[in-house]
């Protein structure tokens, strides 16, 4: 098959590209970065060097080919704070529905998120919704699988600074965020032993691993099914203070805990650190919808997938790792 993949070399896209190659598919990764075209390469991949924003060069691309990946690059808030994700979603999934139509392009696969089967009472993940809403007005026979991942493992590391005592919410939000560009530091400064959000403690939190997301993505973009469907993705279901307890007995603090904060300490802390109304409401809102059970798992919970090979034990060793290279 020839399969088209969106995201350069991320931690989906790269696994996935190297997995398709070896079943011997013949795969081209699109990344803006042409400082990526080598790496590429090197994993028997064809680079395709141009942006989403280029309907001509996304249609160009997809022209011949069997199946797409598709997914949505981190939204630029360190350059817009006040962009609006749900509408800057809506015109780059019109990008690829262009891009789609014009090429003839029969099967998508696109990552979604868990959240994405509402727009009300998950804050940021409402974007998702958008998303596939867009996606849906393709005609009939474009076959299409939402790919509805639950938290990734590698969110955890935003974590990192408080659980060395180095402060509460440098890089705090993980999937769409770096703080950094806030200067955010001394929330909280010195109180070891703790990982702390206004969701946790004895809430239970699916979790999942890129690898894991990436084998199933592969096989929807390799199936023979057509029609349209929701896969959700996870590795591992465990509350809060077992992830905490994980990490812990990885970097060496077993007495690591995972402590919850009020909803309004949230937001007056992402205040206090000038984030813009708007997002910091967002931010709280999509936390708070994972506390037991809540509205971001309402859909997955009644979905619940079988569970990938790489589980939190395994992650806890690479969170170990860069946490004392540090």
């Amino acid at each position: 098959m020839k399969i088209i993949i969106t995201g350069s070399l991320g931690h989906i896209s790269k696994p996935l590209a190297k997995e398709l190659v070896q079943k011997g598919h013949a795969v081209t990764v699109i990344s803006s970065n042409p400082d990526k075209q080598k790496d590429i390469e090197a994993i028997g991949a064809i680079a395709a060097i141009g942006s989403v924003e280029d309907v001509s060069f996304l249609a160009k691309t997809f022209t011949g080919a069997d199946a797409v990946y598709t997914m949505l690059p981190p939204f630029k808030f360190q350059e817009n704070p006040n962009l609006d994700a749900r509408e800057e979603a809506r015109r780059l999934t019109n990008n690829y529905v262009a891009a789609i139509q014009q090429s003839g392009v029969k099967k998508v696969v696109h990552l979604s998120s868990i959240g994405a089967h509402t727009d009300k009472g998950n804050g940021l993940l409402a974007f998702h919704f958008v998303a596939e809403q867009v996606l849906k007005q393709l005609p009939a026979d474009v076959t299409i699988t939402f790919m509805r991942p639950v938290g990734f493992y590698y969110n955890l590391y935003q974590f990192m600074d408080i659980v060395k005592g180095e402060g509460f919410l440098k890089g705090f939000v993980g999937l769409f965020l770096t703080l950094r560009h806030y200067g955010l530091t001394g929330l909280l400064q010195g109180k070891k032993g703790l990982i702390v959000s206004n969701y946790g403690a004895e809430d239970k939190m699916p979790w999942v691993s890129p690898i894991d997301i990436a084998a199933a993505i592969s096989d929807e973009l390799t199936s023979t099914l057509k029609g349209r469907k929701v896969r959700y993705v996870a590795s591992e279901d465990l509350t809060c203070n077992a992830i905490a307890t994980t990490l812990g007995d990885a970097v060496g603090k077993p007495y690591l805990k995972w402590v919850t904060i009020s909803d309004k300490q949230m937001l007056d802390a992402l205040l206090k650190y000038k984030m813009p109304l708007s997002l910091a409401n967002d931010i709280t809102e999509m936390n708070a919808s994972q506390r037991n059970g809540g509205i971001l798992f309402e859909d997955y919970y009644k979905n619940i997938p079988t569970m990938g090979k790489v589980k939190m034990k395994d992650f806890a060793q690479e969170f170990a790792a860069a946490y004392n290279s540090k």
